[in-house]
C-alpha cells in the first residue's frame, strides 16, 4: 500500500498542469448505481485517481429536478471513486472540491507554457516584474469539477452547486431540441467574462476534437454539439498570491473549473 500510495502522488504531481474531471462509467445508466471516476490527464485522457476524502472538501451529488442533494461516499484507495447507489432519478450533478495541492516549478519554461496555454500570458511579464525567481518556485491549485448524468428520465436541469468556480449548462444535454448548448461561467457566484474556455469532444473514446472559446460580458459561451458525443468543458483563472519563493510558499495560485455531459444518439 505505501508504494501504491508512493507511485499516486508521484504520477497525480508529474501531471498537474492537466485536465481534472469526472468521468462517469455511463451517463445514462439503466439502474440506481451509479459509477463514476475521477481523472486527470490531457486530451480527455488521462488516470482514474481513488476516492480519498482527505484529498477533497466537497463530494456530492445534487437532484436536477429537486432542491436535494447527498454526499458520495466510499472508501480510501475505491476506483471508480464513485460507486454507490442513488436515491435520485432524471438529471443529477455530480460536483467535486479538491483540497490546495502545490507543484513545483523547477523551470520556467513550463510556467510559460502552462501560462499561455490557458491564456493568461501576461502573468509572464508580472513573474519577472516582481523579481520571482525564474526556477524552484511554488504555485498552489485547486480542482472544481462537475458531470451531468441522467438516471431513468431526462427532467431537471444544471444549477449552480455553490462551488467557488464553476460552469452552469443554460440547457439540458438530454433534452435537447437543436444542435446548439449554452453556458455560463461563474466565479464566486458572479459571471466570469473574457474568460478562455476549451472544450474537449470524443465519440467512442476517439474522434477528439478541442475547441477554444471565450466568455462574454456575461461569462456566456454557446457552441454545437454533436449527437453521441462525450464533453468535457474547462477553463484556469491563475492570479498572485503572498509567499515567500525561499521559503517555499507558492506565489501563483489557479483554480480549475471542469463539466462533462454525453449528447446521446438521436437526442437531435
Amino acid at each position: 500500500m505505501t508504494l501504491f500510495l508512493f507511485l499516486f502522488f508521484l504520477l497525480f504531481g508529474q501531471i498537474k498542469a492537466h485536465e481534472f474531471w469526472i468521468e462517469p462509467t455511463q451517463y445514462n445508466p439503466s439502474d440506481d448505481h451509479l459509477e463514476a471516476h475521477l481523472r486527470v490527464g490531457q486530451n480527455f485522457d488521462g488516470m482514474a485517481l481513488m476516492y480519498n476524502e482527505n484529498d477533497f472538501e466537497t463530494f456530492q451529488i445534487l437532484s436536477g429536478t429537486k432542491n436535494k442533494k447527498f454526499d458520495v461516499k466510499g472508501i480510501i484507495g475505491d476506483v471508480p471513486a464513485v460507486d454507490m447507489k442513488t436515491q435520485f432519478s432524471d438529471l443529477m450533478i455530480i460536483y467535486h472540491e479538491t483540497k490546495d495541492k502545490l507543484v513545483d516549478y523547477k523551470k520556467f519554461q513550463k510556467f510559460k507554457d502552462f501560462v499561455k496555454e490557458k491564456g493568461y500570458e501576461h502573468l509572464i511579464e508580472e513573474h519577472l516584474q516582481a523579481g520571482h525567481p525564474e526556477e524552484y518556485f511554488m504555485e498552489s491549485y485547486r480542482r472544481y469539477a462537475k458531470s451531468l448524468i441522467a438516471l431513468n428520465g431526462v427532467k431537471g436541469k444544471d444549477k449552480k452547486t455553490g462551488l467557488l468556480f464553476e460552469f452552469v449548462l443554460n440547457e439540458n444535454p438530454y433534452d435537447l431540441n437543436s444542435n446548439i448548448i449554452s453556458a455560463n461561467l461563474f466565479y464566486q457566484k458572479q459571471p466570469m467574462a473574457n474568460q478562455l474556455v476549451t472544450i474537449f469532444s470524443r465519440k467512442n473514446r476517439g474522434d477528439l476534437k478541442i475547441e477554444h472559446y471565450e466568455t462574454d460580458e456575461k461569462g456566456y459561451i454557446e457552441f454545437t454539439i454533436e449527437e453521441g458525443r462525450e464533453y468535457l468543458v474547462d477553463s484556469v483563472i491563475i492570479y498572485p498570491i503572498k509567499g515567500d519563493p525561499e521559503k517555499k510558499e507558492p506565489i501563483w495560485h489557479s483554480i480549475w473549473a471542469s463539466t462533462t455531459f454525453l449528447v446521446p444518439e438521436r437526442i437531435l
